[in-house]
């Protein structure tokens, strides 16, 4: 799982340090970008026929309430609902 921790480990710098030129470079937080990639990544899960479950893990969500609020929040659906849709069942 990528963290700032992580990260900031990998450029020899503090936490803090990554986050403030992260931000000043992006316009956005670690936490933020992070967390869209795995909501991206969780949407291509779901599009290829994975279950909620399975997206949950797949994209590296440790907490299963907490996957479905981020995906409710970013995608504006539910993880379940947004998989029928793009696998073209009725929901």
């Amino acid at each position: 799982t990528v963290t700032i921790e992580s990260i900031a480990k990998e450029l020899f710098v503090s936490s803090s340090y990554a986050c403030r030129v992260f931000k000043s470079e992006t316009g956005t937080t670690i936490n933020k970008y992070i967390t869209a990639r795995k909501i991206s990544l969780a949407k291509a899960l779901l599009a290829n026929g994975c279950s909620v479950k399975e997206a949950c893990d797949g994209s590296g969500f440790n907490d299963y309430a907490n996957f479905i609020k981020a995906f409710n929040k970013a995608v504006g659906t539910s993880p379940r609902k947004y998989g029928k849709y793009k696998l073209g069942q009725v929901v």
